[in-house]
């Protein structure tokens, strides 16, 4: 046999070696790599909620009333004993429940008026606010990239670093 026709099968299987090397796929293709010539960061500009709290103390003034509630039951029970002491006969019940109506009344506006003294008193107040500020953020990257000659280029979300993985689909060209 002729080593020329051994030697024809052997350069063809070597020379489309490199179609199988990135392995097939599916799709019919392969995989290989490119060179990277380009890498631009794509920012983009984001509003960001910022909460803050303000707190202040304050003075706050008023009357503090003395209604102990002590004026009313002494002046019942002086109001009973002195309606118990006028009244007379069947009246002497009357004049005693009267006695200690009349009597706690007059000692609750006694107590009131006697007792109302001026206060100052501090509070304490905080609010939140939430303010919003701009922020650039990196949204991904602009690649540029060169495979046998020709410059493609892509939007990917990470850096690709020198060479990035491509898939080479071969068709026949009419």
């Amino acid at each position: 046999m002729n080593k020329r026709l051994l030697l024809i099968p052997l350069i063809m299987s070597l020379a489309s070696a490199p179609l199988y090397a990135g392995g097939h796929n599916r799709h019919g293709g392969f995989r290989d790599k490119a060179r990277v010539i380009d890498v631009t960061p794509i920012m983009t500009t984001v509003e960001v909620p910022v909460e803050s709290r303000e707190c202040w103390t304050e003075e706050v003034r008023g009357t503090r009333s003395g209604n102990s509630g002590a004026g009313m039951v002494v002046g019942s029970i002086i109001g009973g004993v002195l309606g118990h002491q006028i009244g007379r006969g069947e009246g002497r019940k009357v004049a005693t429940v009267a006695g200690t109506v009349i009597g706690a009344a007059v000692g609750r506006d006694a107590d009131r008026h006697a007792r109302s003294e001026p206060y100052t008193n501090t509070e304490h107040h905080c609010e939140v606010h939430t303010d919003y500020v701009r922020e650039e953020r990196l949204r991904g990257y602009q690649v540029t990239y060169r495979y046998h000659g020709e410059t493609f280029s892509t939007e990917m979300d990470h850096h690709p670093g020198k060479f990035i993985p491509v898939r080479v689909q071969v068709s026949l060209v009419d």
